[in-house]
């Protein structure tokens, strides 16, 4: 009787904003009310006080939604989000530039996964327009939000984060993230002042060792970044893992989220319940054939020896009597699978030389057949 009543209200007594939705999207919008329960009239509301010129993004978001968002959110929420991101669009540089397709996918959505949903649009594009209100590109402002936002919000890579997969407030109010923390606060950060981006990431790395997320930004093209990095885009610390990615099973492929279905559900790692958010197989454009040289990828991990956590330490490599690498180790700072790697060649004898401050150790060690090589070396922090 309920589903009766709500098509009749939908049909006869409320057609004014279904009229202004556009036709592509008519049936997927009256889907999408009938979806929402009890929280239809909300959702109306929303369409009602929404501009023309906003209506097709008020569309897209209503007929692609996840029913958990059809159920709960608010018609301000949603108008903030949209009515900011057509703002955003209007202001940058780049933004009467973009595709369609790509604003509506990848710039106005308002979450990534089914972390909490906050309000930051507003918040973010307020405080981050300034830094990129002259840069002509949306690749050159992802970077330079990538390099400025993390000392301004106070927030660093911590496994001490609360869970890995944090809504932006829930970061910043921690100040510790994940991987995937940090990359949903940036792609939302990025797509508060009109740089189209995405969570991107793989379940698992081609050797078992772990998960990783990073964000890919579109700019004539998609292109990644590590969040919270130096680095520019197209260049990261994990390049040569995700290299290894393939198809042997879903978990070692790399995958990008679209908030518009696509077909292949997205594997949730962090709640496998959630069965409502879609991805695309990105796993033939980072993947390439590794050479079969006799190399060895020697990976040096530095901890102190009481705490057991990682430390920031210069680390030589000597092949005899004669220094062939430096590097610095990575500190707690650094994701996990962000290991200092020398390239090594196979059964061979080598010594590390690891130094912090007045403290040093030696380790000799032999490489063996293996194409990657963890070795842990202890050192005592004062």
């Amino acid at each position: 009787m309920y589903w009766l009543g709500l098509f009749l209200f939908l049909s006869c007594s409320t057609p004014q904003p279904l009229n202004r939705v556009p036709q592509k999207y008519l049936g997927m919008v009256q889907v999408a009310l009938q979806m929402a329960g009890n929280n239809a009239q909300e959702l109306q509301k929303f369409l009602s006080g929404c501009e023309d010129a906003h209506m097709e993004g008020a569309a897209f978001l209503l007929s692609y939604m996840p029913k958990p968002d059809l159920e709960k959110l608010t018609a301000h929420f949603l108008a903030e989000n949209v009515r900011w991101a057509y703002q955003a669009k209007k202001l940058v540089k780049w933004g009467a530039k973009l595709p369609d397709s790509i604003f509506l996918n990848y710039v106005l959505p308002y979450a990534n996964i089914h972390e909490q949903r906050d309000p930051w649009r507003k918040v973010f594009f307020e405080k981050f327009y300034d830094l990129v209100k002259d840069i002509p590109r949306p690749g050159a402002a992802a970077v330079k939000l990538n390099r400025s936002i993390w000392q301004m919000l106070h927030v660093k890579y911590s496994t001490k984060r609360l869970k890995a997969d944090q809504s932006p407030f829930e970061t910043i109010q921690s100040g510790l993230a994940s991987c995937t923390g940090l990359s949903i606060l940036l792609v939302d950060a990025c797509r508060s002042v009109g740089i189209p981006a995405r969570l991107t990431g793989v379940p698992m790395w081609y050797d078992d060792s772990g998960n990783h997320s990073w964000v890919e930004v579109w700019d004539n093209g998609w292109h990644f970044v590590e969040s919270a990095s130096d680095d520019t885009l197209d260049k990261a610390w994990f390049q040569e893992r995700a290299a290894r990615a393939n198809h042997s099973a879903w978990q070692y492929g790399i995958y990008a989220l679209s908030f518009k279905k696509t077909g292949h559900p997205y594997h949730n790692i962090f709640n496998p319940n959630a069965d409502y958010f879609w991805s695309i197989d990105v796993t033939d454009r980072y993947a390439r054939k590794v050479k079969s040289e006799e190399l060895v990828n020697l990976r040096v991990k530095v901890v102190d020896e009481i705490s057991g956590e990682r430390v920031k330490a210069k680390v030589q490599l000597w092949d005899g009597n004669r220094m062939v690498a430096e590097g610095v180790s990575r500190g707690e700072q650094n994701d996990v699978n962000d290991v200092l790697t020398f390239k090594t060649m196979l059964d061979h004898n080598y010594i590390l030389n690891v130094i912090h401050g007045n403290y040093s150790v030696k380790k000799a060690i032999k490489t063996n057949a293996k194409r990657e090589e963890l070795v842990i070396i202890k050192i005592r922090v004062e």
